[in-house]
């Protein structure tokens, strides 16, 4: 595959799509609930990430399919507006117990660093997608985003800093619901998660360094860093 092909409509479509019907037969059964967890935002495992912040106007498009989705699965655990985000680089991935690291004001240097290289860039958010026991908008990026990551990771290489991603990442999708049992009625969610729709374009303008838990709704902001405006 060639290299601009990661980040191609045509191969996210793809790749976005492949999620769904891979996990079909499985939201057909009834999805793979975390059962475990009583409440998702009472989750305690944190992790290290550079994240990117959905603007208002999409946040609100998002929240208002959200409330939709609500009407048809109200046992879901729903994201709060402000917790949406796409990760760019999961730099410590989750882990329970997993405390801020001693070195934090090295990871903030690094990724001020990166920051600055990277100009502003869009994300356009269409469709939707869903796995066992999530469901996300999905977004479609240039290769600036790729860029970011993949300086992210040289930086921290270079300075010696832990990496420790869970996957390497190459989406740009937004998690907004997730599973707490088994849905209500898995055909009528199928096909109102695949009606097409639109959510916007935003530019972005910062990275975020985040210590946060799963879902988001725990974190702490350690920094914003606006990209270069040369």
């Amino acid at each position: 595959m060639h290299q601009s092909d990661k980040y191609s409509h045509s191969f996210l479509s793809e790749h976005y799509a492949s999620i769904l019907e891979n996990n079909r037969r499985i939201i057909l059964d009834g999805g793979n609930g975390r059962i475990d967890y009583t409440d998702y935002a009472e989750d305690k495992i944190m992790s290290l990430v550079a994240l990117i912040r959905i603007s208002p106007q999409v946040s609100s498009r998002i929240a208002a399919f959200e409330d939709r989705l609500k009407a048809l699965e109200p046992d879901m655990y729903f994201y709060e507006q402000n917790d949406y985000h796409i990760t760019a680089l999961d730099i410590l991935k989750g882990k329970k117990g997993r405390t801020l690291p001693e070195n934090i004001d090295k990871y903030v240097e690094a990724v001020k660093f990166c920051s600055l290289k990277i100009k502003p860039f869009e994300i356009r958010f269409e469709g939707v997608s869903a796995s066992d026991n999530a469901v996300m908008v999905c977004g479609y990026y240039d290769e600036t985003l790729e860029q970011l990551r993949e300086l992210l990771r040289s930086e921290l290489n270079q300075r010696e800093l832990a990496l420790d991603e869970r996957y390497r990442t190459f989406s740009s999708h937004v998690t907004i619901a997730r599973l707490c049992s088994k849905y209500a009625d898995p055909e009528k969610f199928l096909s109102f998660i695949s009606k097409p729709i639109s959510f916007g374009t935003m530019t972005v303008c910062s990275i975020e360094l985040c210590f946060h838990s799963w879902c988001d709704a725990q974190k702490t902001v350690i920094a914003t860093f606006p990209l270069s405006e040369n």
